[in-house]
């Protein structure tokens, strides 16, 4: 267990919060509270923060309220394993049974000791960038402390394992979506008959300007993630599809690189152990203990 700093709320952006009750204005460098002007802020223990009356999320541990780039910085600083059990909470399937929480638990572990540094001031964002969390679950919980102290490793060494929703049947090779994973995985393309089964098609259209585009940069994630930026997540939903006409056709959710969420909720339900499951969608690996 070791304390890790995650940057909260970043994509929103904010120019005023709400953390247990108090709320903070950002005043050009300075924060104002109840017409005080502060330049930090600290909280700790058990804490609510909401933005605009719309954003509501728990956390746990010492937040840092700063004003900087024109708007309020929020750090979190709270030991991996709560991070561990929030991460579960927030990326697992609904009714994922305990054996895919428990690897999803060992594959977030790895990916946040990996990453320990990855922003300079802090460790981790909370977007897509990093890893999306929310408030531990106690399946989350259960699964965290189950697992803990266990990682993912690739010959003896620690990497960022990545994992997303859904494959659509079959998941991709980092040269296949462009990722630069720096050669720490060589992350394999493996068969996924949950989700030949079981994902849904979806059918999308583009302008021609974009059509030519995806056409251009079939499959590249660099790309996916900027058209989502632009016409919003669910535009281009993931990675594996097919150009018909003036339509793409695909099947599954995100990058489809690494562990599929799906798939391996669909294998725990068959009966398949922890260690089964992520020897499917990372051949080669195993799993240590930190301990």
């Amino acid at each position: 267990m070791f304390l890790v700093k995650v940057a909260l709320l970043t994509l929103l952006h904010p120019q005023q919060v709400v953390v247990n009750g108090t709320r903070i204005v950002r005043q050009g460098a300075k924060l104002e509270v109840s017409g005080n002007l502060h330049n930090k802020l600290t909280f700790t223990g058990k804490l609510l923060v909401a933005v605009n009356q719309e954003f509501r999320r728990h956390y746990v541990g010492e937040l840092e309220v700063t004003s900087k780039n024109d708007e309020l910085q929020l750090l979190l600083k709270t030991n991996s394993e709560d991070l561990v059990a929030a991460i579960v909470s927030a990326e697992s399937p609904p009714g994922a049974p305990p054996a895919a929480l428990e690897a999803q638990a060992i594959l977030a572990r790895s990916w946040i000791a990996a990453s320990r540094g990855r922003h300079g001031q802090f460790d981790l964002c909370d977007t897509t960038h990093c890893q999306h969390f929310k408030e531990p679950a106690p399946a989350g919980v259960r699964a965290a402390r189950n697992t803990a102290g266990l990682h993912l490793v690739w010959q003896g060494r620690p990497f960022a394992p990545a994992y997303s929703a859904s494959c659509g049947g079959r998941t991709k090779t980092a040269e296949a979506i462009g990722w630069d994973d720096q050669g720490k995985y060589p992350y394999f393309a493996v068969d996924c008959p949950i989700c030949v089964r079981d994902e849904p098609r979806w059918t999308r259209r583009f302008d021609d300007a974009d059509l030519t585009e995806i056409r251009v940069h079939p499959h590249q994630e660099r790309f996916r993630l900027a058209i989502g930026r632009r016409l919003g997540w669910s535009a281009l939903p993931g990675n594996n599809y097919e150009i018909d006409g003036s339509e793409v056709v695909g099947k599954g959710q995100g990058h489809g690189l690494g562990y599929c969420q799906r798939g391996g909720a669909g294998m725990a339900k068959q009966g398949a152990s922890v260690a089964a499951i992520l020897n499917h969608y990372f051949p080669g690996t195993a799993i240590i203990s930190s301990r």
